[in-house]
């Protein structure tokens, strides 16, 4: 970024900043940022993600990618739908 001050700049640079959102390891970061400075950022982030694809997955990554999570996931959605169903029953003029 170009100037002395913060936060400054040409009303014309200003006008060219957008709103950039990021999630990233948990955390989340809202900015300000130009385009070409979206793009940095776009391309760091794809480098980082193809150097994380080349090298292996340690074995506590890997339990957590295929560990009981996803079971959970699907015990959770089966109560989801059963409860839904129940309700639904439920509300059914016919349930008598």
């Amino acid at each position: 970024m170009r100037g002395g001050g913060g936060g400054g700049g040409s009303p014309q640079e200003q006008q060219q900043r957008q709103q950039l959102t990021i999630f990233y390891n948990g955390r989340i970061c809202v900015s300000d940022v130009t385009e070409l400075r979206a793009r940095a950022i776009i391309l760091a982030a794809s480098r980082e993600m193809e150097e994380r694809k080349r090298a292996p997955l340690s074995p506590s990554m890997q339990s957590q990618l295929c560990g009981p999570s996803g079971v959970s996931m699907k015990r959770s959605l089966h109560r989801f739908l059963q409860k839904r169903k129940n309700r639904r029953e439920a509300m059914s003029p016919y349930n008598h």
